[in-house]
């Protein structure tokens, strides 16, 4: 065991039904011993490959061999994962910087595990032997193969080790460029008058700097802000500065990183960074990817237009006959707000009051356990990295020990992630001893924190997240894969978001958005139906303008990765004049926070790309009842448990009956199906 372990386990020396206690945390590591920890962790997986690679030919099995490189692989992971998670979530600068650090140590690690001449041929050797291998085991030793073939092992010598010193230098300047995001500090300051619009409750929580208000880029700020503050002005200084955040460094570091990323494409074979990386993915290609976006905006863009007109409309009733008449990027929100307001009487901070987090989370917990057969425990005294840092485990509804945990860290703090995501802490997989790994994971977010006088107060769009990052909590914990290389949510990047993305669904549906509300001043007291009948109807209000908006961020992806620009803002600007209908302010850099380039590259459009398949799995809901546990447990079985152990269109065959259809997904943007 390690001396310094994060999330102390026990199920590595456990049996078949011995009890094993809850994960813990060591909240505050030096960051000395943080980076101890990841090199001891290193140290360990090296020794354990290096047995791997010395075995004889004639020895090698299954066993001794893929399952072997997957276990160790594993195993070091789980070893490393939560000093890597310090990075996002410590209140520790020097320990957020310890766990930047060991992230970077670790890709380059998996560089040289993926550049070894002798693994590479312990796996062929054993592949050579002919075992007559069937799904799951031969899903694994093929991915393995593949693996090394992408990473240049095919190539001569001196290509290889010109492919590694790119790649290593990569995994620096990744790191960075999402650390760069991370830390970023700035603000801006503006009077009473000038937050005219502003709710009272988000006036009174805003720190004082002389006579005026601080107003930072988290979400939490920046959102209400952006929705309700009249003042054009004042929108476009917040607006400016949110997509300047992390500019001085990230422009030139992404120029960097899109150069060095088609170069290491182009030594392995591939024309494009996006060509090596879709190879992979559901799509295969960026020519079906560019189709796909081409067909959407195409069907989009008549829908965003008529919206468009309306909202222009509505800025000059608020502006007068002089307002300026292009529509700009800090006038969006404020007036999508606006129209849900005049037209369907949708009042967000009227809504919020219904939403507090707790009760939410209480009621979203309820949700889960009926649809999925299982039971929430809050588990009290564990050892956490922060106080707001809630710990859960999780067992069959029928009863039994825990057979996963999950952390919940859901307010804003410095030097915190500043978006909501799930964590995969410790993967679920089968272990040498029979038993089976309880997975571990991490819900992450940025919600509105509580004051003396209120509770946390969740927007409609803040439960819909909520449910959306719950939903890849529960495919990392109900997983039941054998090998980590598929556990939980190891799926293609552009089916990974499917499963939670169904789920939004939820909180769409009158009887569960009802369960869900509960005013803040008394749980009892539901969200009004007026008030509910009149949010759902606006629900694709403003579909064409946000869903042009999403493959907007994918046109840049892909235009990025297939043809990186000299100029990466210009593109940006021309990709969201010709695609999201608005242009981008003059003097911003919004690539630079662009995270998603450095996790999801290449991978922006399976946000669309996946809904397909979200809303067709939802369909079966629909017409069996959103609660249905009957098909919650097959939904569990079949696409949840299963991961990546089997192809991912297998899977919804399976849990559809037949082939996929885009009908489902046409439909929740607001398109008829042709």
């Amino acid at each position: 065991m390690k001396t310094t372990l994060f999330f102390l386990l026990f199920a590595a020396v456990a049996h078949a039904g011995t009890f094993v206690p809850a994960p813990t945390l060591d909240y505050d590591p030096t960051p000395a011993a943080l980076l101890q920890d990841c090199r001891d962790a290193q140290k360990r997986a090296a020794s354990a490959l290096a047995g791997l690679a010395s075995l004889p030919q004639v020895s090698r099995t299954f066993d001794n061999t893929p399952w072997a490189f997957d276990r160790i692989l594993a195993q070091l992971y789980e070893d490393t994962s939560s000093d890597q998670f310090m990075k996002h979530v410590s209140v520790s600068s020097a320990a957020r910087s310890a766990g930047n650090d060991c992230e970077t140590e670790i890709g380059k690690f998996y560089i040289d595990v993926y550049s070894r001449e002798d693994l590479y041929k312990a796996l062929k050797d054993y592949a050579a032997k002919g075992d007559a291998l069937k799904d799951d085991y031969a899903r694994l030793l093929e991915k393995q193969l593949l693996d090394f073939r992408r990473s240049g092992m095919e190539l001569p010598s001196a290509d290889r080790a010109q492919l590694t010193l790119m790649r290593k230098r990569l995994t620096e300047l990744e790191s960075q460029f999402s650390r760069n995001i991370n830390e970023s500090k700035d603000f801006a300051l503006f009077t009473r008058e000038e937050m005219d619009g502003a709710p009272e409750d988000f006036i009174a929580r805003l720190e004082k700097v002389g006579d005026k208000y601080k107003v930072t880029l988290d979400y939490p700020d920046y959102f209400p802000f952006m929705d309700n503050v009249r003042v054009g002005a004042s929108r476009k200084i917040l607006d400016m500065k949110f997509n300047n955040r992390a500019s001085l460094e990230n422009v030139s570091l992404l120029d960097d990183i899109l150069s060095l990323r088609k170069k290491a494409a182009r030594i392995i074979g591939y024309p494009s960074h996006a060509a090596y990386i879709l190879e992979t993915r559901m799509a295969k290609d960026p020519a079906t990817v560019k189709a796909f976006i081409d067909r959407l905006k195409k069907r989009l863009r008549p829908l965003a237009e008529d919206e468009l007109v309306t909202l222009k409309a509505l800025k000059v009733v608020f502006e007068g006959k002089d307002a300026d008449p292009v529509f700009r990027a800090w006038d969006w929100r404020f007036y999508d707000n606006q129209l849900k307001r005049v037209r369907y009487s949708v009042d967000e901070q009227k809504i919020r009051e219904y939403f507090p987090a707790d009760h939410v989370t209480e009621q979203m917990l309820e949700v889960y356990q009926t649809l999925l057969g299982i039971k929430f425990r809050r588990v009290e005294n564990a050892s956490l990295w922060h106080p707001d840092v809630k710990l859960f485990s999780i067992s069959e509804a029928s009863g039994g020990e825990p057979f996963a945990y999950f952390y919940m860290d859901m307010f804003p703090r410095e030097g915190k992630y500043k978006h909501a995501a799930a964590f995969d802490l410790i993967k679920g997989r089968a272990l040498p001893d029979g038993t089976y790994r309880k997975p571990v994971s991490a819900i992450v977010a940025n919600f509105d924190k509580p004051t003396a006088e209120r509770p946390s107060l969740l927007t409609h769009d803040d439960v819909e997240t909520y449910f959306h990052e719950f939903g890849h909590i529960m495919h990392q914990t109900l997983t039941r894969a054998r090998f980590g290389r598929f556990s939980g949510s190891e799926v293609a990047r552009d089916f990974v978001e499917g499963p939670s993305q169904m789920l939004e669904n939820w909180v769409w549906d009158p009887t569960v958005l009802s369960s869900l509300s509960g005013h803040y001043k008394d749980h009892a007291q539901k969200l009004p139906k007026e008030m509910l009948d009149k949010m759902i109807a606006a629900r694709n209000a403003d579909s064409g303008l946000f869903n042009l908006r999403q493959l907007n961020f994918g046109s840049i992806d892909q235009l990025y990765h297939t043809s990186p620009p000299s100029d990466t803002t210009a593109a940006y600007a021309k990709t969201m004049k010709d695609v999201a209908l608005i242009p981008m302010t003059e003097g911003t850099h919004p690539q630079a926070s662009f995270g998603h380039l450095m996790s999801y590259d290449s991978g922006y459009y399976g946000y669309m790309w996946s809904k397909v398949y979200a809303q067709d799995m939802f369909s079966r809901f629909e017409a069996a009842g959103v609660m249905n546990p009957l098909v919650g447990m097959e939904y569990r079985r079949k696409i949840l448990e299963v991961g990546a152990s089997n192809d991912e269109m297998t899977e919804l065959k399976s849990f559809l009956g037949r082939e996929p259809k885009e009908d489902a997904f046409l439909k929740s943007i607001g398109l008829s199906a042709k």
